[in-house]
């Protein structure tokens, strides 16, 4: 096992390959490993990833083609090979939780550190289950100084398998909300599962923004891991001509934290400040690049045309939560553009407070007055009878035919939703 691992590591220094699961992502001299689910088995895939020329395939098949190699069972030997790479690791590992905006955090975090000059890696997009989280250790950079990783739970104990898998160094949790009981018997279950990030072997530092009942969170962490909470520095936000500022006092140090994007920015800027003031120690705090993560992790904004006019697509269509769809809405509805249109989908995982808050959003686009909202997901589609202003669909492929009968009057696209209700689908409808 040894040599295959020596040898992937050889061709990844020679083509800066990826390693990958799926064929259709597979590029030229990547690796390709076969890996089975519940719904498919990408073991079947080896003569795809061998007529796209990768370097490299693994997969549950003998073959005696000279760039194929036989493992009994690929998802073994994945987390072997992971294991293989951690303990070979001689950087630090990041790793991130909450209930909202954890790959905003992330791209932040590591952007702080590649602009103070790190060597930093981070986490592929949102992948943040198991699965994910093994394909971004596979292709961690080994001579990076820093590993940022982002990790997501919908279960109980499923933190502990990420965290038996990741081991790392210094953990953050953003932030807890009941809006994502889920899956889990109450809130304190949920924190409960939340904390256990902070049960790492290698953990040397742990950080948590948490207002809400101090004292039980005290009760479970220990003094590896501090408690903030940045209430009180947010009530300091202010809008100064074009961007919202926060200046503050520290250890009788003054810093100041900006962004032109919107109070949320610096929320997220304060905190993450915080956190690596906690763990770095030579640093320029002062060095900040929030509009930068902002647009690489929350929101991607692309461009078409439609009908020989341009059209801007604002896509936040892979993740939602009731406090970031609510966020997005006011950020979007404060931009200075016309001819606006917001496809909103339904939020996933909120468990028996879910019609509370897809209601809230409803009530939240009446009061704004906003004119062309369509609402998708069985979540949205059950109200449809409160509000007749509003185009509700089941799913996404009604909200294209309305499209293509309003982009005369439409300039600008804001699509928002859990992933499940494939908005992603409906933007490459029109963006190829």
């Amino acid at each position: 096992m040894q040599k295959i691992y020596k040898i992937i590591y050889d061709l990844k220094s020679k083509y800066n390959c990826n390693i990958v699961f799926d064929t259709r992502l597979l590029k030229e001299n990547d690796i390709f490993i076969g890996l089975k689910t519940n719904k498919n088995d990408g073991n079947l895939y080896y003569k795809d990833a061998l007529k796209k020329k990768a370097s490299l395939v693994i997969v549950n098949v003998k073959s005696n083609h000279s760039k194929l190699v036989y493992v009994k069972d690929t998802q073994v030997f994945i987390k072997k090979f992971c294991r293989y790479i951690l303990d070979n690791y001689k950087g630090k590992i990041i790793a991130i939780t909450g209930s909202v905006g954890k790959t905003t955090f992330k791209e932040n975090i590591y952007h702080i550190l590649k602009n103070n000059n790190f060597k930093t890696y981070r986490s592929y997009k949102n992948y943040n289950n198991i699965q994910g989280l093994k394909f971004s250790i596979m292709n961690m950079y080994l001579n990076s100084d820093y590993s940022v990783f982002e990790l997501g739970i919908n279960f109980s104990n499923e933190m502990t398998k990420l965290i038996k898998t990741l081991q790392p160094h210094y953990c953050l949790v953003t932030g807890i909300e009941n809006s994502h009981i889920g899956n889990f018997r109450n809130f304190n279950q949920l924190i409960d599962n939340k904390l256990k990030i902070f049960k790492s072997k290698r953990l040397i530092r742990g950080v948590i923004n948490y207002n809400y009942n101090p004292h039980y969170i005290k009760s479970k962490i220990d003094s590896k891991v501090h408690l903030i909470n940045v209430d009180n520095l947010k009530k300091n936000i202010r809008k100064i001509k074009k961007k919202y500022v926060v200046n503050f006092t520290l250890n009788k140090k003054r810093y100041s934290i900006d962004s032109s994007r919107g109070g949320f920015c610096v929320n997220i800027a304060i905190i993450s400040f915080l956190f690596l003031k906690a763990i770095v120690k030579k640093i320029n705090l002062n060095i900040f690049f929030y509009d930068e993560s902002i647009i690489d992790s929350r929101g991607n904004k692309v461009s078409t045309y439609i009908k020989n006019k341009k059209v801007i697509f604002f896509d936040h269509s892979y993740n939602a939560s009731p406090y970031s769809l609510n966020k997005q809405i006011l950020i979007f509805n404060q931009m200075n553009i016309k001819q606006k249109v917001y496809i909103l989908g339904a939020m996933k995982e909120l468990g028996v407070q879910s019609d509370f808050f897809h209601l809230q959003i409803i009530k939240l686009v009446t009061n704004l007055n906003l004119k062309k909202i369509i609402f998708i997901g069985e979540e949205f589609y059950q109200f449809k009878k409160r509000s007749n202003k509003f185009n509700f669909y089941k799913n996404y492929i009604p909200a294209i035919k309305y499209l293509n009968k309003e982009f005369d009057s439409i300039k600008n696209v804001f699509v928002m939703g859990s992933r499940s209700n494939q908005l992603d689908r409906l933007i490459k409808q029109y963006v190829k």
